[in-house]
């Protein structure tokens, strides 16, 4: 188990230093003009997505500093009294959602202020038609200016939230044009499906004696087809994030027979025969 746990930590180690993650380690190998073609079109998604998240980050930067700056003072306090906590991240992470609650909205209130102001002062340096000034409310106009910055905040944090996914995977992607890099992807994923079947293997091993009910759940198999399969499924788009879409297929959360995940996998067959040798 030592040996398992610094072989483990050294990958993860390998992965940090290449700044990637362990999902896009398959994946990051196509040809030459499949990368570049892929690079440069990311390259131009992120460029206009980024242009598209600048009005939402400078009407809700001070919040996003504000926040940033309280809730890290704050996680530091907290983890000088804690004899538990190891970062803090539940306390920075209230802190921020409290300080938003309460921040955001005094922050969209000024501004509808100074644009009512600017608005009733000189039409927006004249700008405005006159007709809107003597038929359009001032309720009306304070509302439609609400809602103008509260749909500029959102639509800038969707779509930053996907440039960042997009971001995140530029790196695999120059790394795959990089003769050293490939090499080094190419020991990290051979490092990867050796590392798989020391877990399964150990995990069979020691799991019956840990868990009473372990063979209600069913015991792990080495997936040799999986590996046959790899170079099928590396011919797939390289993903442009980490996130986790469908946490059904992670084989913790899933049953006997129906899971596939990572170079493990679940078989009934698998069940009988880890109940046969119980």
């Amino acid at each position: 188990m030592k040996r398992l746990k610094a072989s483990v930590k050294k990958y993860n180690e390998q992965l940090r230093l290449l700044g990637i993650y362990d999902h896009q380690v398959e994946y990051a190998r196509f040809s030459i003009l499949k990368v570049v073609s892929t690079l440069l079109y990311r390259l131009g998604k992120v460029s206009v997505l980024a242009i598209g998240t600048i009005p939402g980050l400078i009407l809700f930067g001070p919040v996003f500093i504000v926040s940033k700056v309280i809730s890290h003072r704050k996680s530091q306090q907290d983890l000088k009294t804690s004899t538990v906590k190891l970062q803090g991240h539940d306390v920075m992470a209230t802190w921020k959602l409290l300080i938003s609650l309460a921040f955001a909205p005094l922050l969209y209130a000024w501004y509808t202020v100074i644009l009512t102001y600017w608005f009733y002062y000189n039409r927006f340096q004249g700008y405005a038609p006159v007709w809107v000034e003597n038929k359009v409310p001032m309720w009306l106009l304070i509302l439609l200016e609400l809602a103008l910055f509260i749909s500029i905040t959102l639509a800038a944090l969707l779509i930053g939230e996907v440039g960042m996914d997009i971001l995140k995977s530029l790196r695999p992607l120059v790394l795959c044009l990089n003769p050293t890099s490939a090499n080094a992807l190419g020991k990290l994923r051979e490092q990867r499906r050796r590392l798989s079947k020391e877990v399964t293997e150990l995990i069979n091993d020691l799991a019956p004696d840990i868990f009473p009910d372990c063979d209600a759940v069913g015991t792990l198999t080495s997936s040799h087809t999986e590996e046959a399969g790899e170079d099928a499924q590396s011919q797939k788009p390289l993903p442009r994030n980490s996130s986790l879409h469908n946490l059904a297929e992670i084989g913790f959360f899933s049953t006997p027979g129906t899971s596939k995940s990572d170079g493990l996998r679940t078989t009934p067959s698998a069940v009988t025969d880890g109940q046969k040798k119980q």
